[in-house]
């Protein structure tokens, strides 16, 4: 099967559908964005049919122990190959060829559910997982395997989905910063190398944060005490700091600056010149 933009997900152990059709766009307008927003496909959700096949059985292979029955991964080859002699191509909705392709599964993959080899062959060794699975392994273990799967798919896209939208608000911020933020008020700063600043008394210290070209004219982005920041004429390069401005919500001191300005609890301050 060719990889698809929206893989069919067809239930195999569940009896219903987990993923409803366009779930992406749902997901996708739920966290704010316009359901035709271009979200790149997160690298843990499988592309098509074949790759979530062969993500399922790795799961099931993985999940050994107590869940399964299983304990240990030559538990696990001694119950395939005593299952495949009377499984194999006997039914016709089996992929046949079960004993090769158990004897191809290495107890590595098996112990650490890592299925290797072409995409073909992995495929194979896939199907001969789950149709073992099937008649070996309880039926609700699998389901909840199955459904755990498509949590964290959605998961996957939501969160994909988020990082979209704080990257295009990023963006938004850096190229029109608003007069007011969360506390923050901005600063009309006249030193040519600040690019946007904002005032706001931050846990009882009158403090300045801002963007500005450093010396070596890379972006920064500082928060000062407004007294070190008066004291050097709104000199960013001069003043002394009094905290860094971290992210992980994304790159560079646009995203940096926002960042903290939504960190922390401020009182607004009044509109200063500097």
């Amino acid at each position: 099967m060719l990889p698809t933009d929206e893989p069919p997900f067809d239930p195999i152990f569940v009896d219903e559908p987990l993923l409803i059709p366009n779930y992406k766009e749902t997901i996708i307008s739920k966290v704010g964005l316009p359901f035709y927003a271009d979200v790149d496909r997160p690298d843990e959700v499988p592309a098509d049919e074949r790759e979530r096949t062969i993500d399922l059985a790795e799961r099931i292979l993985r999940a050994g122990g107590v869940r399964t029955g299983f304990g240990h991964h030559e538990e696990v080859r001694t119950s395939m190959e005593s299952w495949a002699p009377n499984a194999d191509e006997e039914r016709d909705a089996d992929p046949g060829y079960w004993r090769s392709s158990v004897l191809l599964m290495s107890p590595q993959g098996m112990n650490f559910g890592q299925l290797d080899g072409e995409p073909e062959q992995k495929h194979k060794k896939a199907k001969t997982v789950l149709a073992w699975a099937a008649d070996c392994i309880d039926s609700d273990v699998l389901q909840e395997i199955e459904r755990s799967q498509a949590e964290d798919i959605k998961q996957a896209w939501r969160d994909a989905a988020e990082a979209e939208l704080i990257q295009r608000e990023i963006e938004q911020f850096a190229e029109v910063p608003p007069d007011k933020l969360d506390g923050w008020t901005k600063l009309d700063a006249n030193h040519d190398a600040v690019k946007v600043a904002y005032v706001a008394d931050n846990h009882g210290t009158p403090s300045v944060a801002a963007v500005f070209e450093g010396a070596d004219s890379e972006l920064e982005a500082l928060e000062f005490t407004l007294e070190e920041w008066q004291e050097n004429d709104g000199n960013p390069r001069e003043a002394r700091l009094n905290r860094y401005c971290v992210t992980t919500d994304g790159d560079g001191a646009y995203a940096q600056l926002r960042s903290h300005l939504l960190s922390f609890e401020v009182e607004p301050m009044e509109l200063l010149e500097v």
